[in-house]
Parts: C-alpha cells; sequence; structure tokens
C-alpha cells in the first residue's frame, strides 16, 4: 500500500512542477549590440486558459519579430484532452518548444495543431482517464495509435533508410 501512495505522490509532485513552470516564463531581449537580457515573468496565461492565442503570445518579446510576420489564419491551439493532468501535459510540451526556440509561432499554430488535434481524439477515446502520459505502456499505445490512426484514413507508413556501405577500395 505505501508503495502506491509514494506513486500517487511523486505523480502530484511532477504536475505541480509543471504548473509552476506554466506559470511563469522567461522573457528574452535581444538589445542592439546584441546582448540578451532575460527576466523570469509570473504569468499563469499558459497554465490557466486551454486555448493560447497567438496575439497574446506575440505581445512576449521573445515571440514580438515572428509575430510581425505572422500571417496564417490560424489564431488559437485548442488543448482538450478529457484527462487535465494530461492535458497539462500536452500543454508543457508546446510551450517548451516554443520557449526553447525549437518550434516557431507558425510551427505551434499551424504546423504541428493537426497532429495535437489527432492525438486528442485518441487519447480521448483510447485513454479518457488516463491520469499521465507516463503511465502510458509505450509498445502497447503505439500499436494502438498506428491502429487508431489507419482507422480514422491517416495514412502511415514505415520507412526504412538504406545507408550504402563505404567502399575504401
Amino acid at each position: 500500500m505505501s508503495i502506491q501512495q509514494h506513486h500517487i505522490h511523486d505523480e502530484l509532485g511532477f504536475h505541480e512542477r509543471l504548473q509552476q513552470e506554466l506559470s511563469t516564463y522567461t522573457e528574452k531581449i535581444i538589445h542592439e549590440d546584441g546582448s540578451v537580457t532575460t527576466n523570469v515573468v509570473q504569468n499563469p496565461y499558459f497554465l490557466v486558459n486551454d486555448t493560447w492565442n497567438v496575439n497574446v503570445i506575440g505581445t512576449i518579446p521573445n515571440f514580438k519579430e515572428q509575430f510581425s510576420n505572422y500571417k496564417q489564419r490560424a489564431k488559437n491551439i485548442r488543448f482538450e484532452v478529457k484527462s487535465p493532468s494530461v492535458n497539462l501535459e500536452i500543454k508543457y510540451v508546446w510551450y517548451n518548444k516554443l520557449f526553447r526556440d525549437e518550434w516557431t509561432l507558425t510551427s505551434a499554430f499551424v504546423g504541428q495543431t493537426s497532429h495535437l488535434r489527432k492525438l486528442t481524439a485518441f487519447l480521448n477515446e483510447k485513454y479518457p482517464s488516463l491520469h499521465s502520459l507516463l503511465d502510458l505502456e509505450i509498445e502497447k499505445a503505439e500499436r494502438e495509435w498506428m491502429f487508431w490512426l489507419s482507422e480514422n484514413g491517416v495514412q502511415t507508413q514505415s520507412t526504412q533508410q538504406h545507408i550504402p556501405e563505404f567502399d575504401s577500395h
């Protein structure tokens, strides 16, 4: 019994850390001389909103230049996973990709949203009461995911890349 309680406590700690991170962001200001100033901003926007708007995010200095060139019609990202804790985990992934400069605004708001919609539909159908993505049996979930994609008309394929051997002759 104590092992299970310890596991639940660890999970709560994990999700509490995600909540704390989503309640702040690091603002980066690049000055004319090339120097960078960082400032941690206390703002729960990313935590409390399940719909993120590009106009709001575009006001953050990190994204102002990208936002000034953003011409896409897509203005919102919707996080709609039924499980609040899994929804939190997925928001955390989007947040990190944006703030670590791994995704641009266009990637987050256009390129990745169809994947998010599919993943959300899959999780809501197959795992509506899942507490954490960490609780998934990966091999089983991957098979279910591939089958679900196929059932829903999403083309999937396996690719193998053949790399020719180097011939030193």
